[in-house]
């Protein structure tokens, strides 16, 4: 007996494909559906885009993070140095561009405090937020209008470096450390009150760590920092 053999063309063959909400919502306009059926669709597929934008925007803030290198302190500030906003900028803009992220930035003011929210957003519509508050220093050798510009500058640069997790540092590491942890709110907190209490040269406490801020203090530095306060402890006794 002679077996017959169909083979069926490569671009025949059926397709895998996952149905998305906007797939379900084409079919069941097909079949027709009621206005009450058809806001569920549509509440399902806002949900689903947003899932995806989120997934898309974690994504490219983990390339970002990869690529970004340590931001240079270049800036000397009685006895610190920092990294200057405009330097940050410079130094992240391609990396920001390259991963689909943009930032912006708005600010509050209320009373001597100025609070400043950096946006930042990925392409695909996602995006989060982070502020930071900053007093402004009554006792600047400059006028008011300089006061309130220095807050300001000061209270973006820190919404920016922790909206981006950016690591600022005296020597340049190549970006080995773009994804070093910080110490979380409770911890920073928790030094802040230590430091009043104890009435610790902050300044002073700050340079012992490498670091600008108490919010700058990496979780490596966690331990040595509280061995510092204990020692301060020890010694008011």
């Amino acid at each position: 007996m002679t077996k017959t053999v169909i083979t069926i063309p490569a671009d025949s063959q059926p397709v895998a494909h996952t149905m998305t909400p906007m797939d379900l919502m084409a079919a069941a306009m097909e079949r027709g559906v009621d206005a009450d059926q058809l806001e569920k669709l549509l509440a399902l597929q806002e949900r689903y885009e947003a899932n995806q934008a989120r997934k898309a925007f974690a994504a490219a803030m983990a390339d970002f993070q990869a690529a970004c290198p340590t931001i240079k302190k270049s800036r000397q500030a009685d006895r610190y140095t920092y990294a200057p906003l405009d330097e940050i900028l410079r130094t992240i803009r391609t990396h920001l561009d390259s991963a689909g992220l943009s930032v912006r930035f708005s600010t509050q003011t209320e009373g001597s405090v100025i609070t400043a929210v950096c946006i930042v957003s990925h392409r695909d519509g996602h995006s989060e937020t982070s502020q930071f508050a900053a007093p402004v220093d009554p006792n600047m050798r400059v006028n008011e209008t300089q006061k309130m510009g220095s807050a300001n500058s000061y209270a973006k640069r820190y919404a920016l470096m922790n909206a981006l997790n950016l690591v600022a540092s005296e020597y340049d590491d190549d970006g080995q450390a773009a994804g070093t942890q910080m110490i979380s709110d409770e911890d920073a907190a928790t030094i802040r009150d230590h430091i009043d209490a104890l009435e610790i040269d902050e300044p002073a406490f700050l340079k012992y760590l490498g670091v600008e801020s108490v919010e700058d203090i990496p979780q490596s530095k966690l331990a040595a920092a509280k061995k510092a306060i204990e020692r301060k402890h020890k010694q008011n006794r």
